[in-house]
């Protein structure tokens, strides 16, 4: 499978906007904590905040040379070596293919093996099955307790965080 991703700062400002048009998608959105749309501006600043700090890193997703998506690490905290981290599949053609877990996969490597973290996490809505299988496959466990519910179409949805320990990752 041919699967690259590059730093979101060295991309071209086409690709870094087109971020932002992907993350508003109601596809994307839907499965998102926050699923406001995101402006230009504030978008813009996002990325500004990614060039002059150290607590959040991204990078843009190809297949087969395309864009299709973003992988993130967010609430970076070097010090004890843990973070946050999130990724999409913008293309709906492109899901279901191993996309998204040869991205994942490559991530938890960068993460675990070049970082050296020792924990990476994520929050995940309870209706999103896909991930939550996904990151199982990945060896994430889920916390039993929810962390919070967010209201959606005036439903209930639970939120869960599920982490992968650096020492999980060796066992798998």
């Amino acid at each position: 499978m041919d699967i690259d991703f590059k730093n979101l700062l060295d991309v071209d400002k086409k690709t870094q906007q087109l971020i932002r048009v992907w993350r508003n998608l109601d596809d994307v959105r839907k499965y998102m904590i926050n699923d406001h749309i995101i402006s230009e501006n504030e978008h813009n600043r996002w990325l500004e905040r990614i060039r002059v700090g150290n607590t959040i890193k991204a990078w843009v997703i190809y297949y087969n040379k395309a864009p299709v998506g973003l992988m993130y690490l967010n609430n970076i905290n070097w010090t004890d070596k843990i973070t946050d981290w999130g990724l999409y599949i913008a293309d709906n053609k492109i899901r279901g293919k191993g996309v998204g877990s040869a991205a994942l996969s490559k991530l938890i490597d960068l993460v675990f093996t070049d970082l050296n973290f020792a924990v990476m996490k994520t929050f995940v809505l309870d209706n999103n099955n896909v991930a939550v299988n996904l990151y199982e496959k990945m060896g994430f466990k889920k916390h039993g307790d929810i962390k919070h519910k967010i209201i959606r179409d005036n439903k209930e949805i639970n939120v869960f965080l599920m982490s992968l320990t650096k020492l999980d990752y060796k066992k798998k």
